[in-house]
């Protein structure tokens, strides 16, 4: 029996890792999409080697052998992880009105992509809803009851994800609002206490240009513009890429590299009402962002916050006389031996 023809367009960001492209095209050849996008970045030029992996990889994600539009954005220079990746997602987005995306380390359960266009079709017109993951980071969280197929969610998560160019057009790599955001303490009708001050940290650190990503710039415009994110209650993608050749990820031990993945089940159970799942997001912070609600881990935000100076003077002050006591320890047991 054929497959059923899969519509809806799908683009594939590759670099310079043929082994994880080809587990990941694998996939994607198995639901044979009609419209595939591929884009990679340009070798970097100090790699030895590099060139040649980046050919590799271009050459698998292309390997189409079923009726197929490719379009690809191939960079001949490399311009890294935030302008390569962002620039892409403006093209696809510049091109579709909806569509699924996939990195080079993010495998896919086969009920990924049914999952994206059903949802994809169902919130198509729904402002509030501006992000499809394929992630769960629930595992180990004991509270967590999610009796629908999936459950709303105030941070998107890109490890496999899709999502509209109705919603992709709140885009701005360079995030230009975070200053009348941060000013206007707008993040506090979204987030408690410690989460206000960790995105907002997070969110500063891009506007100053010292993270060369595209992604945190993504969440900034959904939770700026109180846009939901659609989690699945299982695990539909799991990054493969932790490792030594990975630009981010580079411990394979790390907690969030190769999460079981759980098929979900259809036809999917839509939630009664669009709201927040807040048992779901508060251990997502706390896992994945490392957000600490406890008590003094607010009563250090609060003044972090509103004393900054004198927090940093006292914090380096704190760490001179912790390293001079070192020092002097030293010292003292150096004149004993």
């Amino acid at each position: 029996m054929k497959n059923p023809v899969f519509s809806t367009p799908v683009l594939f960001i590759v670099f310079n890792r043929p082994d994880t492209t080809k587990l990941v095209f694998e996939e994607i050849r198995k639901v044979r999409p009609t419209q595939l996008y591929v884009t990679g970045d340009g070798p970097r030029t100090h790699k030895e080697g590099e060139q040649e992996l980046v050919r590799q990889a271009r050459e698998i994600a292309t390997a189409v052998d079923w009726p197929c539009e490719v379009t690809t954005l191939f960079r001949e220079k490399n311009l890294g992880c935030k302008y390569a990746v962002g620039g892409a997602l403006n093209w696809f987005f510049g091109q579709v009105e909806e569509g699924i995306v996939l990195e080079d380390d993010d495998l896919p359960d086969p009920s990924f992509f049914p999952f994206c266009v059903e949802m994809l079709e169902r919130y198509r017109d729904d402002e509030r809803i501006m992000h499809i993951s394929g992630n769960n980071f629930q595992q180990k969280n004991e509270k967590y009851v999610c009796d629908a197929s999936y459950y709303f969610s105030a941070a998107p998560h890109i490890w496999g994800w899709a999502s509209w160019k109705r919603a992709w057009k709140h885009y701005d790599i360079e995030v230009r609002q975070w200053p009348e955001v941060r000013d206007k303490g707008l993040l506090k009708g979204v987030f408690d206490g410690p989460g206000v001050f960790r995105w907002g940290w997070l969110f500063q650190q891009y506007y100053d240009k010292k993270i060369n990503s595209y992604d945190t710039q993504w969440a900034f415009a959904c939770i700026i513009n109180r846009g939901l994110a659609i989690t699945p209650r299982t695990n539909l993608v799991t990054n493969i890429g932790f490792g030594p050749g990975a630009t981010h990820g580079q411990d394979p031990s790390d907690h969030q590299a190769n999460i079981p993945l759980e098929a979900v089940s259809f036809p999917l159970m839509h939630p009664r009402e669009v709201m927040v799942h807040s048992i779901a997001d508060a251990y997502t912070y706390r896992y994945l962002y490392r957000i600490n609600f406890y008590w003094s881990q607010r009563a250090r935000w609060f003044f972090k916050s509103r004393f900054p100076r004198l927090y940093v003077f006292l914090k380096k002050n704190y760490h001179w006389f912790v390293h001079k006591r070192t020092i002097d320890s030293d010292t003292e047991l150096a004149l004993l031996a």
